[in-house]
């Protein structure tokens, strides 16, 4: 029958109980294996009772030790016709040193067992010893209790110890046939751990903090418990949850070992540690062609390192966006953008930026135009003429196309015309006035008084060419 319950080890322990006594013997020529089932003790006379009670010791839930007590009477034992004369009564006392092996006590809810030792008795004619021996079985009803049924035979020798007869046996038996009792244990029977899984997981990556749990029999082991992990890089830890870092990548074994009073159970988990992966990169991000016109295909060029697989996002700056390592991109509108990069891992990412510029689609004359109208004015005059606002229109008709272009705008004074100076500068002012009212911003117009032309004399009919503004296209990129 399987143990519901297990039995108690290491442990001190009381036994108590009781049932019939039974006297084998001279005074009776009961000395044969038959005669123990004598019903004669049930005639007139005291009642064959037995009380019996130990203290031991039990080592294992199979062995265990024990000083025993054992009080009967046997009705039977009293000699009245004893050679000593008189009546020697019918109470007895034995004390036993016992021995005791429970079969299958690990197994078994109901268990066999045996022990044997030694006794004295007291209480008859003198004090007699001999051995003793029983059978019985012992029934686990919880963790520190049980209850037996046994049979004892103490054989006790000299032979007129017990009843007084000195006759043709050499001894005499005082026997418990049989009784019953309760087994009370010290303290409850323990259940070592056993280690059901070690849990936790089996990649990580180097100087990732890994927890592992053990799952133990939780419910039957006997309190308290240890935990002691070993991680396999020296690193240690305790309780039912442990947590290592691994510096290194390599394979570890991670071992957790719960013991308790009743034992100890180790159960282990592989763990592969690996090396933790390189972060995303970027190295180098390019356009071209960079400046661009509006309507051109840009290329867009990276390069990135780190662990793969690696994601890039673009976005051009105008809304746009775009994945890949090398895409392409076409501005619509003229303007200055920031393309920005973004690439990224499982490791961390990183970010750059490319400024795109687009320049408008200019028309022939912007990149073919080495001159522009010169405007001419009246002696000492900084208004412009109708004649010259015609020609300065072409100018500005040019100029607000051509974006590429800026003006350089000087005035010059003839010989003969006051304040030459200020007068030069005036003009140029009246020429870029007029450049900003059709539309050409003042950031691109630069102006300069030049001054009286020099090695020339105001008697020559051709002054008038010196009272003028020239305007001097440029483009950005150096003078024309």
């Amino acid at each position: 029958m399987r143990a519901q319950v297990d039995r108690p080890e290491d442990t001190f322990y009381i036994r108590a109980g009781g049932g019939l006594s039974d006297y084998t013997g001279d005074a009776t020529g009961t000395s044969g294996f038959g005669d123990l089932f004598e019903t004669d003790k049930f005639d007139d006379g005291p009642f064959p009772y037995a009380v019996v009670g130990e203290l031991g010791y039990r080592a294992s839930p199979s062995f265990g030790i024990g000083l025993g007590y054992q009080l009967g009477q046997y009705p039977l034992a009293d000699n009245r016709q004893s050679e000593f004369g008189g009546s020697i009564g019918t109470v007895r006392h034995t004390l036993q040193i016992l021995g005791r092996y429970t079969v299958k006590a690990d197994d078994w809810a109901v268990a066999p067992y045996v022990d044997g030792g030694a006794n004295a008795s007291f209480g008859g004619r003198s004090a007699g010893i001999g051995y003793t021996a029983g059978i019985g079985l012992d029934a686990a009803v919880s963790s520190r209790t049980s209850l037996f049924l046994e049979t004892r035979f103490n054989f006790t020798f000299g032979d007129e110890a017990v009843d007084g007869i000195d006759g043709s046996a050499s001894g005499d038996a005082l026997n418990a046939l049989p009784v019953a009792g309760l087994k009370v244990s010290f303290q409850s029977a323990t259940t070592p751990p056993q280690v059901l899984s070690v849990d936790g997981p089996t990649t990580v990556q180097a100087g990732e903090s890994a927890t592992y749990t053990a799952s133990i029999n939780e419910e039957e082991a006997t309190r308290p418990l240890s935990y002691e992990w070993q991680f396999g890089d020296g690193g240690e830890g305790a309780g039912p949850m442990a947590s290592n870092t691994y510096g290194e990548p390599g394979t570890y074994t991670v071992t957790a070992n719960v013991s308790n009073r009743a034992g100890s159970a180790s159960g282990s988990v592989t763990v592969e540690v690996t090396a933790p992966p390189e972060p995303a990169r970027i190295a180098s991000i390019s356009a071209d062609p960079n400046p661009a016109d509006e309507g051109e295909s840009v290329q867009f060029s990276s390069s990135a390192e780190g662990d793969t697989p690696l994601s890039r996002e673009w976005s051009f700056g105008d809304g746009s966006t775009a994945t890949g390592e090398n895409p392409t991109h076409t501005y619509e509108e003229p303007g200055q953008y920031t393309a920005r990069l973004q690439v990224s891992n499982e490791a961390g990412e990183d970010s750059r930026t490319v400024t795109v510029r687009v320049n408008r689609t200019l028309p022939e004359i912007c990149t073919t135009v080495s001159e522009l109208n010169s405007s001419f004015f009246e002696r000492n005059s900084s208004t412009l003429t109708e004649e010259a606002e015609s020609s300065l229109q072409e100018n500005a008709d040019i100029l607000s196309q051509c974006t590429n272009l800026t003006a350089r705008v000087e005035g010059f004074a003839a010989p003969g015309e006051r304040n030459p100076e200020a007068l030069s500068e005036d003009r140029a002012e009246s020429v870029a006035g007029f450049y900003e009212a059709n539309g050409v911003p003042a950031e691109r117009i630069q102006t300069s008084g030049e001054g009286q032309v020099e090695g020339v004399t105001s008697k020559k009919g051709g002054a008038r060419q010196y009272r003028r503004v020239d305007s001097l296209p440029e483009r950005e990129n150096g003078d024309m």
